[in-house]
């Protein structure tokens, strides 16, 4: 295994095969709704990736009470928690999820290895802490959502438990350089590893046999930016006479802000925020809209991008996210400073340029066969496993 410059290990020769491994991810929450979105979305992914090739797989995670429970789903158990909320404020972070903590602890001589999904929350926190306490080796995957923060309360937060947690794993698994550098100034650094998000490949339908729809698919957060969506809607409403614009996500305080937007904006139905949709109808909302657009910033790897890869939706974003080099770089997405006016000017492209659409469309495919087909990072995630099992046997 060879250490590139950026200081990230990454699997590039001699893949060993490992024996039925009996794995544990964690990850904050799980809903029907999909409400807390990639994370969720790719310890799923991986889930399957790894029961598909021989693996026992259980995935735990706190979710509303009404869905709580314990069931089998795509070839691993899903075990669900249910979560009350200890704080006013914090979203998804003061979420505690009421007998997950026990449940590893009865669970834990059973398990080979855990993936957790970390971020500074109360559920995959204790969760990691306990798997350092009962020496379950472990690797982290923190999908950028731990970043550098000024708030008084990430660190304190990071000085009890964060730091211990990420001590504590075997390995990190890192989207970007630029992650690892966050994470330095929580814990030294250890061993780090680059593993992709990745997803499905799938058929994609025609462009000229969908609705005339560009999209909005993510939460409604101040960073993901649904307002400059809303503008932009506004802007290419009389450019585009036809089209209709629809928002879809949960509310996580940009929602009424929004609401009013869309009242001012005077486009009727053309114009809609429809709230929270299941996985299955997001992912069919995603494969019928002829043009998908995310103006979030500062993201490392949003899997509402890939997903409209595997759609065969072309795709406008922003410069500031971890994937928009590789998304240039393969001709997958078209790239913009975020601006109101060039997200508009690049959605103009998108929906009236069908060669542009095409290219992209083809520049999408090349970008997921070559790095992005989960069954690659099904194997890096063996690879890894394999690691910190015999380094901790060792």
């Amino acid at each position: 295994m060879g250490r590139e410059s950026d200081g990230v290990y990454r699997s590039a020769f001699d893949r060993v095969p490992v024996h039925r491994v009996r794995i544990a991810h964690v990850v904050t929450y799980a809903s029907a709704d999909g409400a807390f979105g990639g994370p969720t979305r790719v310890a799923f992914a991986q889930a399957k990736a790894l029961a598909e090739r021989g693996h026992e797989v259980t995935v735990f995670a706190g979710s509303p009470p009404a869905e709580a429970g314990d069931a089998q789903r795509d070839g691993f158990r899903l075990r669900t928690f249910p979560v009350h909320k200890v704080a006013p404020f914090g979203g998804f972070a003061t979420l505690r999820p009421r007998g997950m903590r026990t449940a590893l602890c009865a669970q834990a001589s059973d398990l080979d290895v855990a993936h957790v999904h970390l971020a500074r929350d109360l559920a995959t926190l204790p969760a990691a802490l306990v798997l350092r306490k009962l020496g379950v080796p472990y690797v982290t995957q923190t999908h950028g959502m731990i970043d550098r923060s000024e708030k008084r309360l990430a660190a304190i937060l990071d000085r009890l438990a964060t730091g211990r947690a990420l001590t504590g794993a075997g390995s990190w698994l890192l989207l970007t350089p630029g992650e690892r550098t966050d994470l330095a100034h929580v814990a030294t650094p250890g061993r780090t590893r680059a593993v992709q998000n990745g997803v499905e490949l799938r058929e994609t339908t025609p462009l000229d046999q969908r609705s005339d729809t560009v999209l909005f698919l993510a939460r409604l957060h101040e960073r993901k930016r649904p307002l400059a969506f809303v503008e932009m809607a506004t802007r290419l409403a009389d450019d585009l006479p036809r089209t209709q614009f629809l928002l879809i996500g949960p509310d996580e305080g940009e929602g009424a802000a929004v609401a009013r937007a869309i009242g001012a904006s005077g486009l009727g139905d053309r114009l809609r925020w429809i709230g929270a949709l299941s996985p299955d109808e997001t992912a069919s909302a995603m494969r019928s809209a002829r043009v998908y657009v995310l103006p979030s910033v500062n993201e490392v790897f949003p899997m509402t991008i890939l997903e409209s890869f595997v759609a065969g939706t072309p795709v406008v974003t922003t410069s500031s996210l971890g994937i928009a080099p590789d998304c240039e770089r393969f001709g997958a997405a078209i790239i913009t400073d975020g601006t109101v006016e060039q997200l508009s000017a690049a959605v103009f492209r998108a929906r009236n340029d069908d060669e542009l659409a095409a290219s992209l469309r083809r520049g999408a495919v090349a970008y997921l066969e070559a790095e992005l087909d989960i069954k690659h990072v099904a194997r890096d995630l063996e690879d890894e496993y394999s690691y910190v099992m015999r380094t901790r046997r060792d």
